[in-house]
């Protein structure tokens, strides 16, 4: 399989190079599956997460990216997707929020690509951006992803007593929120 006659180092024959593509074409497989799988979800998650169609289009396209680059140590494709596609999001937030002038509109409310008619998205999003981006991210896999608590605690690599207690944080933060309007 390897040939080793060669003074200039190891060279790979034929059948080790087709074996070699094999295994790079069923791990491409297994995250254009996952992808499929978990695209559509993984996108309104992302939008719901930052507000921004564009953020999350990005986030989502970078995630992939990523995981078509690392995919000889992805374990799980799909889980390994959902966490990174939040880390990617937030930074893009980040940078965004850094260089570039936030525009208002008349109301005093963050201009977006929402529908300007649907105030109550309008509302829910402001509201989720009073919270810290783990705790807006838990919400989002919760109640946009309808991921379980055992769930997201595997998104986040953390553990499932954690994200309760985040979402119960959370969720008091909100109906403060609310209860202030």
């Amino acid at each position: 399989m390897i040939d080793h006659g060669e003074s200039d180092g190891w060279r790979t024959t034929p059948e080790t190079r087709s074996q070699s593509d094999a295994k790079g074409d069923d791990r491409h497989r297994r995250i254009e599956s996952a992808y499929r799988r978990e695209h559509e979800r993984l996108w309104r998650s992302l939008y719901a997460f930052c507000g921004d169609s564009e953020i999350a289009s990005d986030a989502a396209a970078e995630t992939v990216s990523q995981a078509l680059r690392h995919q000889g140590e992805l374990r799980d494709p799909a889980a390994w997707m959902w966490r990174t596609a939040f880390k990617v999001a937030s930074g893009l937030l980040a940078r965004r929020n850094r260089h570039l002038e936030l525009v208002t509109s008349d109301d005093g409310r963050l201009a977006g690509d929402l529908p300007v008619d649907d105030s109550s998205m309008v509302e829910f999003l402001d509201l989720l951006k009073t919270l810290s981006d783990q705790q807006r991210a838990i919400v989002v896999l919760r109640y946009a992803g309808g991921f379980t608590a055992g769930d997201i605690a595997e998104l986040l690599d953390t553990s499932a007593n954690t994200i309760r207690v985040q979402l119960h944080r959370a969720q008091a933060h909100l109906r403060e929120r609310i209860d202030l309007r």
